[in-house]
């Protein structure tokens, strides 16, 4: 078994193994969950999806930023089809389909494929960042007594941008990378994409706030240190999805990390019924920006200009 293999074999048991966690939860704690849920107000959980939509459609335009400064003909409306079309991928299992959705579907946009693919990588990346910055900072200022894990994740990322920023640094890693790789290392443009993570921050506020309206939802009280540790921990449970390759859309891996988290300040219940919730509001999300993304990018000058029913324009919005 080769490495990337055995990455996905490893990733899967994990998430398996998060999702009997999840289920063992939820069978543990059913009648106080089916009460949670039962009387979960609708209206949150919309408000909730609409902050998720946010987010995710912050995430596509700064992708398509990254293509435009890689010099790649990224129309808006076109774009965002790619994007959230694209999105869809990570929900199969394996861990690399929502780069190759996105990348592909740019590439059947004109774009190039190598840039396709290196600017969905560093946006990636840099939505990766983005949440650790918010996990750092929200972990740091939050009033509940756990600091190591938010000041290793601070640590982290002055490792990180420390690297990208010191010329010094950046030579070594270059040196380094094409002693192993034969190949020289391109850094991006430390301003530039320490901009790009910035951009990222209102994005993990957003999410996190699928989760902070999912808790008024069920009907729980809310307040500022724990609106505050809801940020942090969402933060953190969608960087552990992340970074577990092979579970689709981090499920089970994700729920895990919230759940633990969150026992303590919402209660078993609550915090089960939170992160159910939390999961299918982000599909729920994902469904509706394929849904409105699609025929908004039908009406394209280029699109129209060309035909709608022509077979080259309805290809470029196929999945791959």
């Amino acid at each position: 078994m080769n490495r990337s293999k055995l990455i996905n074999v490893v990733g899967v048991a994990i998430g398996v193994a998060g999702i009997a966690f999840v289920a063992r939860r939820i069978v543990r704690d059913r009648s106080e969950i089916a009460d949670a849920l039962s009387s979960a107000d609708l209206a949150w959980l919309v408000v909730g999806g609409i902050a998720g939509l946010f987010a995710m459609g912050l995430i596509g335009v700064n992708w398509l930023l990254i293509l435009r400064h890689a010099g790649a003909t990224a129309p808006w409306r076109r774009g965002m089809s790619w994007f959230f079309v694209g999105q869809l991928g990570k929900y199969v299992p394996g861990g690399i389909w929502p780069i190759v959705g996105q990348a592909e579907l740019a590439h059947r946009g004109d774009t190039p494929r190598r840039v396709a693919y290196s600017s969905t990588a560093m946006s990636m990346a840099t939505t990766f960042l983005g949440a650790a910055t918010v996990a750092a900072i929200s972990g740091l200022i939050s009033p509940s007594d756990g600091r190591l894990l938010p000041a290793a994740i601070a640590i982290g990322l002055i490792l990180a941008f420390g690297v990208l920023i010191i010329p010094a640094a950046r030579s070594a890693l270059d040196r380094l990378a094409q002693r192993v790789t034969r190949k020289q290392l391109r850094l991006p443009d430390p301003r530039w994409f320490t901009l790009l993570v910035v951009r990222h921050l209102p994005v993990w506020v957003s999410f996190a706030g699928m989760n902070i309206f999912a808790v008024v939802a069920v009907g729980s009280d809310l307040d500022a240190p724990l609106v505050i540790e809801l940020i942090f921990v969402t933060c953190v449970s969608w960087m552990a999805g992340f970074v577990v390759v092979g579970v689709p859309g981090g499920i089970g891996v994700r729920e895990t990390i919230f759940i633990s988290m969150t026992t303590a300040p919402l209660g078993a219940g609550v915090a089960v019924s939170v992160a159910v919730l939390s999961r299918m509001v982000s599909i729920v999300v994902d469904l509706v920006g394929v849904a409105v993304s699609v025929p908004v990018a039908r009406t394209s000058p280029a699109l129209v200009a060309a035909g709608h029913d022509s077979p080259d324009a309805v290809d470029r919005y196929a999945a791959p």
